[in-house]
């Protein structure tokens, strides 16, 4: 099998090592790296990075490569030049792109995973294109960022969910201490404020209908001491008055007079919110799924709108001026 690479697949070669380097400057110039958008603390800095200008280019500038390499694959009769030029230009794109931008070394592994995707989507085009009759283009430049943002996807997944099950304590005390920080950031408010109360109250009235259940205290209500009956009275009137507006206006007014509660108050009150609301437990049990499922579900929905049709126009565009230059 005759393995001599032709100037076409030179050419190939090095736009898809270009286009890597082209779309892995804008990722670098976000600022975004996986440790950060695993660390919770960090959520709004990172939101405002997706939303900064360098994002959208990276968005606009990463299918280029994908395109390149379906094109490639498509117009290359020889399958092992294919995995040469698109593996090879992949592969020399991505470790120079690593060494050139420091905010990219983190993604060491989800390069593996796109390198990956790279090869199975090659081994795809060649079984495909051979039963294609209509679309081809279309269709294989589908297939190629079909076939490559499912296995990143998988990639991310995998890692994310690994990274943050070893590391389960640690998140907990993130999501601690960010629900810490946002009580304490807005305790005069409504919100936090009814929390507190309901937890008093409901602790209260436990409390008192505890002792109005025991046998001992049901006694004294026909006690001949006139001081055990009283005392039968009061606990009744004051399990009476614990549902009343009057006492829950008054526990609020106290609190608000308050300017900050202190931190042993506020991580009582997210410990009785996390008794009272189980499904906090939950999450934190299962926070290593819930991660990795959003950037799987995130991967997926970019390869199969933005970068879907990224992808078709980039493709087209390259494969009519391919067309163009072997005319003249």
């Amino acid at each position: 099998m005759d393995l001599k690479l032709t100037n076409k697949n030179y050419v190939f070669l090095a736009l898809i090592f270009l286009s890597i380097i082209l779309w892995a400057y804008f990722l670098n110039e976000t600022g975004l790296m996986l440790k950060e958008m695993l660390n919770l603390g960090e959520l709004e800095n990172v939101i405002g990075k997706l939303k900064s200008t360098a994002f959208l280019f990276f968005v606009f500038t990463f299918p280029i490569s994908i395109a390149l390499n379906v094109i490639h694959s498509k117009i290359e009769e020889n399958k092992i030049n294919s995995f040469i030029v698109g593996l090879g230009g992949t592969a020399i794109g991505l470790i120079v792109s690593m060494l050139l931008f420091s905010n990219l070394q983190g993604y060491l592994l989800v390069g593996v995973f796109y390198l990956i995707g790279r090869a199975l989507t090659i081994e795809l085009i060649y079984t495909k294109k051979l039963e294609l009759k209509k679309y081809v283009s279309f269709r294989l430049l589908g297939t190629g960022i079909h076939r490559t943002g499912t296995i990143l996807a998988i990639g991310l997944f995998l890692i994310i969910a690994i990274t943050v099950n070893s590391n389960q304590e640690i998140y907990e005390q993130q999501i601690d201490q960010q629900l810490l920080e946002v009580a304490g950031g807005e305790q005069t408010t409504e919100q936090l404020t009814e929390l507190f109360v309901d937890s008093m109250i409901e602790t209260q009235k436990q409390t008192a209908q505890q002792i109005i259940e025991l046998p001992q205290f049901q006694a004294l209500e026909n006690s001949p001491d006139p001081n055990a009956v009283a005392f039968h009275q009061a606990i009744l009137i004051q399990k009476d008055y614990l549902n009343s507006i009057e006492y829950r206006q008054k526990i609020e007014e106290e609190i608000s007079k308050k300017q900050n509660l202190g931190d042993n108050e506020l991580q009582g009150v997210l410990d009785s919110v996390k008794q009272q609301m189980p499904v906090f437990g939950i999450m934190t049990d299962f926070l290593w799924l819930i991660m990795g499922f959003a950037f799987f579900s995130a991967v997926l929905l970019l390869s199969n709108t933005i970068f879907y049709v990224l992808v078709l126009v980039y493709g087209i565009i390259i494969e009519q001026i391919y067309e163009m230059t072997i005319k003249r």
